[in-house]
């Protein structure tokens, strides 16, 4: 009887000490809270104060930047920032981002560009309207911008203000790149999309909207690649591209464009030759192109 009372008094003095320590560990963990809580607003503050000083610092050498280097130095400048041998634009350029509240995709210009121009110098609130304006400028004019076979991404992009600088690229872009392939493994279907289908002329077309938009002057590049098991069937998808590419490359260079086509990376095709089944290319039925 005495070990029994011996236990139970053992067992509740256990019991208290556990509640004890519990107690203890919630009062401990609301501490840390608060401590969190204080830490989160204080990081907060400090980098509200950092950001509104790296800001008015940039902005103020951006303005002795515009104020007392010539445009020659300035270009210089924007030069080294913003000019992109080959900017590729796919058909993510303009999907919609995920709201980080929502968590929902939706299209939001702020955040938009801070997805694909996440630079300091790409925000007018660091380096002031002026030099933004002159970045972008340049962006668009010194830059080669590369498309693929999306549908309608090159008239797209040449048609839509998303710099917010008040003109479209197309008014400014000197250079642009086109890649079309003779197969596109399309996931519209199974076998098109492991295996790969020949590329349809309404593709290649589509994919061409846009080249009659640049202005004059501007150096317009298509290259296609083959994918053939012989030369006879590499001829006739290089015959099948050109039907589609001939004509806007001839209109192209018709309005002052520089143009080129190129074939499998080493082989230029003379834009001024009309290619057909019946010769246009020397009367032998065989494609300028496959020299």
């Amino acid at each position: 009887m005495l070990a029994h009372l011996s236990l139970w008094d053992q067992a509740m003095r256990t019991h208290a000490l556990f509640r004890a320590q519990q107690a203890r560990v919630a009062a401990l963990q609301k501490d840390m809270q608060a401590l969190q809580e204080d830490l989160k607003a204080s990081s907060s503050r400090e980098q509200d104060a950092f950001e509104a000083l790296a800001k008015a610092e940039c902005t103020q050498l951006c303005n002795r930047i515009m104020t007392q280097l010539p445009r020659e130095v300035r270009d210089m400048i924007a030069q080294h920032l913003t000019t992109k041998p080959n900017e590729r634009i796919n058909r993510d350029y303009f999907r919609s981002t995920t709201d980080p509240t929502t968590k929902l995709h939706t299209h939001d210009p702020t955040r938009w560009k801070a997805t694909h121009y996440p630079a300091h110098f790409w925000d007018p609130a660091y380096v002031g309207t002026a030099l933004y304006t002159e970045l972008a400028e340049n962006y668009y004019h010194t830059s080669t911008f590369t498309f693929g076979d999306d549908d309608g991404l090159m008239a797209r992009f040449l048609s839509t203000d998303l710099m917010n600088t008040g003109y479209v690229p197309k008014e400014l872009v000197s250079a642009i790149q086109v890649d079309l392939n003779a197969m596109t493994y399309d996931r519209s279907s199974c076998i098109g999309y492991m295996f790969g289908c020949a590329t349809k002329p309404e593709r290649l077309a589509a994919a061409l909207d846009g080249v009659r938009d640049v202005r004059p002057g501007t150096r317009v590049v298509v290259r296609f690649w083959t994918q053939a098991k012989d030369e006879v069937q590499r001829e006739e998808q290089v015959l099948t591209a050109w039907t589609v590419v001939g004509p806007v490359l001839r209109e192209a260079k018709g309005r002052g464009c520089v143009v080129r086509m190129v074939i499998d990376g080493d082989v230029d095709v003379d834009v001024d030759v009309d290619v057909g089944v019946d010769g246009g290319d020397g009367g032998d039925g065989r494609c300028v192109a496959s020299v």
